[in-house]
């Protein structure tokens, strides 16, 4: 029987024993074990729960230049020359894996434990029960724009997805691959059991609502490829009180509201650990910027290895913004050629980034012609914010992705490329998860 925590979790295993007391049936002195609603909500509040984004996903796009030595074997340098494996150490805790499920392991906990305390069946502890369950569906659809290839309907049902983990008992054996479908069918499952747990408001922005949910199911069928169900959830989510930020209105980017009180915001997720603060914009993403364009202004600095990104006031977010929900809207309106309805919306969103005195609407002639118009300001507006790697992996299944290369800017040599429809956009389950899991089918077999 394999140890659950060293197959997936792959944590020290002193983080292990304070999870839970499932793992020895006592209670160690000095730890906290849950035991009332309260310990469990405070789980939610935990950075744990909160800084729940892996930054490495970053590294896989073509938004970020890096002039990492091309020999070097370390976690980013193999993320961002897209080798097969992210993290070569087999002693070492797997990037993205495991603090992706870390997060599971806590949200199964809740899921788990709320039911036995005291509380439960309260609304509250129905609510936790449905953030937990939100959390742990956003964590399973990161893992599977990493560890798992692209979704299509034809062929889901017979390719790998992800280990669906709900126990927290260390002792349990590992449970198979579920296929792509099951999986996603999983997570849907787990968000449509939610939502009638969830409140439309929430005490902060990294708390999770109706709203959050119905924002994270917009994302999954977008994944998918799936246009109804994907505008069904964008519109329910967009339902919810916000408004734009018109950065005409700001001097300087620190005058811009807090991401975690920004009305921009509905859903706050900090990074697992570190921030884009000075990651460098690639030659690609800057051809899609002029001086007119705030952003550029507000959210770059020139440091020594060229141009970096920089960051609005408070811990950086790379949860659901209404930009995104809005840049959702216009790409389905776009595909269904309703052309001037999307632009409508690229419009809106432009009058509030671009400067007033330049500022100038953008037009489209065919709902080819938006989608591409609504593309590139998807990735002018949501440049490190989490999204690149989700959209050109979705993309690519498209044939919309075209050939990316990391390049030597001193000599040209190319060092890797990303063709169209490569294999290297899925990378392969990390070592010490195949050590302890030999059976565990592979990607790139």
């Amino acid at each position: 029987m394999k140890l659950l925590y060293k197959i997936l979790f792959v944590a020290a295993a002193g983080w292990a024993l304070t999870s839970c007391d499932k793992y020895l049936d006592v209670k160690p002195k000095g730890l906290v074990i849950p035991e009332r609603l309260a310990d469990y909500e405070g789980i939610l509040n935990s950075p744990t729960m909160t800084r729940t984004f892996p930054l490495n996903l970053l590294d896989f796009t073509d938004d970020y230049f890096n002039n990492i030595d091309v020999l070097a074997q370390s976690p980013a340098a193999n993320g961002y020359y897209w080798r097969p494996i992210i993290t070569v150490n087999e002693k070492a805790s797997p990037d993205v894996w495991g603090p992706l499920y870390r997060v599971i392991y806590d949200a199964n906990v809740i899921i788990n434990g709320v039911p036995a305390t005291p509380e439960a069946n309260t609304e509250l502890a129905n609510s936790v029960i449905g953030e937990a369950l939100v959390i742990r569906a956003n964590c399973y659809l990161e893992l599977l724009t990493v560890f798992a290839r692209s979704y299509h309907p034809a062929t889901a049902a017979n390719t790998p997805g992800l280990p669906l983990v709900t126990s927290i008992n260390v002792t349990d054996k590992t449970p198979a691959r579920s296929t792509l479908k099951a999986t996603v069918d999983t997570l849907i499952a787990n968000i449509n059991r939610a939502i009638p747990l969830l409140p439309t408001s929430n005490t902060n922005k990294s708390r999770v609502t109706k709203y959050v949910a119905w924002g994270l199911l917009s994302r999954i069928y977008l994944y998918m490829g799936d246009f109804e169900n994907a505008e069904k959830y964008t519109d329910l989510a967009l339902d919810a009180p916000h408004a734009m930020l018109d950065y005409n209105a700001y001097a300087t980017y620190s005058a811009v509201p807090r991401y975690e009180q920004s009305s921009e915001v509905l859903w706050h997720r900090a990074a697992v650990s570190g921030s884009p603060l000075f990651m460098i914009y690639s030659d690609d993403l800057k051809a899609h910027f002029n001086d007119d364009d705030i952003r550029y202004t507000f959210l770059t600095t020139t440091n020594n290895n060229g141009l970096g990104r920089s960051s609005l006031p408070g811990t950086y977010n790379f949860g659901i913004t209404f930009p995104e929900l809005y840049l959702t809207k216009a790409e389905l309106l776009a595909r269904k050629n309703q052309y001037d309805d999307a632009m409508d919306i690229v419009n809106m969103i432009r009058q509030n980034r671009i400067k007033t005195a330049a500022y100038a609407d953008q037009t489209a002639g065919s709902g080819e012609e938006a989608l591409a118009l609504v593309l590139a300001e998807r990735r002018r507006e949501l440049a490190f914010s989490g999204l690149r790697w989700f959209d050109m992996k979705r993309l690519d299944r498209e044939g919309r992705m075209p050939e990316v290369k990391r390049i030597n800017p001193d000599t040209q040599e190319v060092y890797a490329t990303l063709a169209p429809g490569s294999a290297n956009y899925t990378f392969e389950i990390p070592v010490r998860v195949q050590l302890f899991n030999p059976g565990m089918e592979l990607n790139h077999q």
